[in-house]
């Protein structure tokens, strides 16, 4: 089940996560873990400890999307290849670069030119983190003629090559979280828990895939999203508005029932099934209407 919860800054969002995994804590529920950006996980986790006290430890943890592909990783069993570093991933690109070069139509000078077997990596990092494959670069090629369709070309034997490469006994770190959404359906966490994602204002294309493999295992997700309105509103909040609906699109493509929660700036709280089929439209109507009186 998936709990879109948004609203304005200093609204009460996380406080009200908080409260809630303190709740399961306190319930002695296992598998609540709160979602936050690298960055953060240090702050969460103390203000969690602060929340929940001394037992937190036997039933919540706070994890990034790194450390929930690691703590997935040591549950399921899967033995992870060693991880390049900087170093190892520019070899690796440049050993690709040496076996593909011949049948590169704009790029077989960067096999002799480390900036653009940098420049390539980079390429590289976005098409994974975006969840594009090779195929889906040649596909793509085939409908566009010129320059473009020869350039994506490239890039789709370039990609092909780098993954050849770092398969042989390595791991390349970009890989993590597409690993992490193939091995959600066997672990025991992502069928039972309750993961509170906090602190994104957007996701990655992988992000969205591990969000939709937690969906589809049966996982509860919450999602917390800085956002004055679902439609319309300030354009300030316009990545949140768009992320949000992605969130909603995929509940709806998995056949998972979604509600949507609105905590405004004086603690104003609802909670309303999203409307689904084909009185969605008069149901939406009717849910409005319901919130703007009870926010009179």
């Amino acid at each position: 089940m998936l709990h879109l919860l948004y609203g304005p800054a200093a609204s009460g969002k996380t406080d009200l996560l908080m409260g809630r995994i303190r709740t399961a804590v306190a319930a002695r529920t296992p598998g609540q873990v709160l979602l936050v950006p690298e960055q953060y996980s240090h702050e969460a986790e103390r203000a969690l400890c602060t929340a929940c006290g001394d037992s937190l430890s036997l039933y919540a943890e706070v994890l990034s999307f790194t450390g929930l592909a690691r703590r997935v990783a040591a549950e399921t069993g899967a033995g992870e290849a060693p991880l390049l570093d900087q170093g190892g991933r520019l070899l690796c690109m440049a050993l690709a670069l040496s076996q593909v070069a011949p049948r590169l139509r704009l790029f077989g000078a960067a096999a002799r030119r480390p900036q653009m077997q940098q420049t390539l990596l980079g390429a590289v990092d976005e098409l994974k983190t975006a969840c594009v494959t090779p195929d889906a670069l040649e596909a793509t090629a085939a409908r566009c003629p010129g320059y473009l369709g020869d350039k994506l070309r490239d890039l789709a034997l370039v990609l092909a090559a780098y993954d050849a490469v770092t398969a042989q006994g390595h791991a390349d770190p970009t890989d993590r979280l597409t690993r992490l959404a193939e091995r959600i359906p066997a672990s025991a966490l992502g069928h039972t828990g309750h993961f509170y994602l906090d602190g994104f204002t957007d996701y990655t294309r992988q992000e969205l895939a591990v969000v939709r493999a937690l969906l589809t295992a049966g996982a509860d997700v919450t999602v917390c999203l800085t956002l004055d309105q679902l439609s319309g509103g300030s354009e300030i909040f316009g990545a949140a508005r768009r992320t949000a609906r992605v969130l909603l699109d995929m509940a709806d493509d998995c056949g998972i029932d979604a509600f949507i929660h609105a905590e405004e700036a004086y603690k104003f709280y609802c909670c309303l099934p999203r409307p689904r089929g084909r009185h969605a439209a008069a149901r939406a109507r009717a849910a409005a209407v319901f919130l703007h009186l009870r926010a009179l």
